[in-house]
């Protein structure tokens, strides 16, 4: 290898290695994202099950317990 064909393996792999980064940042961050999503989900389900348990206790519709006590 000459000199220019070693200057443009080395241009080609820090292009390669910067766009390996952004990839990873990219991945890193949808994979935050799923994991937000999965527990707001998660939060909504056991405040609904605990509205519903509450309505239970107190034998009345979760319509009425929402609407009276919250």
């Amino acid at each position: 290898m000459n000199k220019d064909d070693i200057k443009q393996f080395i241009k080609a792999f820090m292009d390669f290695s910067k766009h390996a980064e952004a990839q990873e940042m990219y991945y890193n961050a949808k994979e935050e994202y799923l994991n937000y999503e999965l527990y707001k989900q998660e939060s909504k389900m056991m405040i609904e099950n605990e509205i519903e348990q509450k309505a239970a206790e107190l034998e009345v519709t979760v319509d009425y317990y929402m609407a009276e006590f919250m």
